[in-house]
């Protein structure tokens, strides 16, 4: 194998996954969609449908009596790309405008929750909590920088949940994460140089935009924990604290290419990357304020610092990525209220700040920027057992200007980005109790 081109392949793919694993962009917010109408907005007080164990399973002894909850958020992002790519030889900036590159998404969930007595209680349930979908035109002029980034994982949890006393409560989970990554980045607008350099080389062989630079897919399982405690100074205030443990990724898979033998064709060869999810803490306030009004905060963090360095192996245990990275730890502040109009129609609202963690590092494969929330929700109770929620955000990120820079046998192509987002979401959820 040529040992060069394996690093050089290994690095485009990994330095723009890196480039995507940061805050919202990444790391799902969309858990419950009860949650959703407040902008998650005291997730890790508020005891409101089974969802709690998501965040928070010492909110699991807030339950009397066996329930389930099942739906899902539809997340539909709108990002506009202005830009041009820089190509050595060609003399010219080449235009690297997109539109609507990050696919929509459904995020389903499933929850349930039993009480075994007055103090005990377990829950358990399914949602994904880490994800990313970019997809770029195969002709796309930035191909080597903006081809398709898919990552999905699925969370499934088990938790146990015991109530100390009237203010206490803790609770202690174990995640099992499945993730499944593909990414692949194309000639794009080096398509002409490259050819260039084959027929100077004298050979026949021509190379399209739409062929694949690197094409990498793998899938793993990791596992983590997660615990929580309330303290509760009365029934209508009450304080939660959580946390969430990183979980270890090693992406087994594939890799190739379809570049010809004379610049380093590769066929599909076995490797890993390891990826760490990162942990993360969250702190929230609940307050009933009136018989009908409540009101409830969060602060969220997030250690993406602990994300230094990614590495790649083959399965003989060669290294042929090792790279540095400077993610900063993000925070996510949310405010939100609730309101129940009657016993069938509860109302809610929040506001969310939410950072990026890539500092001045970023890439169009997902777009990393500070995002504003701004959200809506409703519960209306069927029965006093069944009931349905309703919600909508609007997510509003800041436009961001940056350069992103590929390098692929020794070619250096400079892209130059003003990048415009915004994401719309809609979740509904039916809840029963037994």
């Amino acid at each position: 194998m040529n040992k060069f081109l394996t690093k050089t392949l290994f690095a485009s793919a990994l330095t723009l996954c890196a480039g995507a694993a940061n805050a919202a962009a990444f790391q799902l917010q969309e858990v419950t969609t009860s949650g959703l109408g407040r902008a998650y907005a005291g997730e890790a007080a508020i005891a409101d449908n089974s969802g709690v164990v998501a965040t928070n399973p010492a909110l699991m002894t807030q339950f009397k009596r066996p329930e389930i909850s099942m739906g899902g958020i539809w997340v539909n992002p709108g990002v506009n790309i202005e830009g041009d790519i820089g190509v050595p030889a060609v003399g010219y900036p080449v235009d690297a405008g997109y539109s609507d590159a990050i696919s929509s998404k459904f995020l389903p969930n499933a929850y349930w929750i039993y009480p075994i007595d007055e103090k005990f209680s377990v829950g358990g349930g399914a949602n994904v909590n880490y994800g990313l979908a970019t997809e770029y035109n195969a002709d796309y002029n930035a191909g080597l920088m903006g081809g398709t980034t898919d990552l999905t994982t699925i969370n499934l949890n088990l938790s146990g949940a015991y109530r100390l006393d009237e203010h206490w409560s803790f609770g202690l989970g174990l995640d099992v994460v499945y993730a499944e990554a593909k990414l692949s980045r194309r000639v794009g607008g080096l398509a002409p140089l490259l050819n260039a350099r084959l027929k100077m080389a004298g050979r026949s062989e021509t190379i399209l935009p739409t062929d694949f630079v690197t094409d990498l897919k793998g899938d793993d399982w990791g596992i983590g924990y997660n615990a929580g405690a309330t303290y509760q100074i009365n029934p209508n205030h009450r304080f939660g604290l959580a946390y969430h443990s990183k979980v270890k990724i090693k992406f087994d898979g594939t890799i190739e290419n379809d570049l010809p033998a004379g610049l380093g064709g590769l066929t599909k060869h076995d490797g890993s990357v390891e990826l760490n999810l990162p942990d993360y803490w969250e702190f929230s306030g609940y307050h009933q304020l009136t018989s009908n009004w409540a009101i409830h905060y969060s602060y969220k963090l997030t250690k993406w610092s602990r994300v230094q360095r990614l590495q790649a192996y083959t399965d003989s245990g060669v290294q042929v990525f090792d790279k540095t990275e400077h993610f900063g730890d993000t925070s996510r502040v949310a405010f939100g209220t609730t309101y129940d109009v009657n016993d069938k129609l509860t109302l809610r609202a929040g506001i969310a700040h939410d950072e990026g963690a890539a500092g001045r590092k970023s890439s169009i494969s997902i777009p990393d920027t500070h995002r504003m929330w701004y959200s809506l929700g409703a519960t209306y109770r069927f029965t006093p057992d069944l009931s349905v929620d309703l919600a909508y955000a609007y997510v509003h990120g800041k436009t961001r200007t940056f350069t992103e820079v590929e390098n692929v046998r020794g070619i250096s192509v400079e892209g130059r980005y003003k990048v415009r987002s915004q994401v719309n979401l809609y979740g509904l959820n039916l809840n029963y109790r037994f």
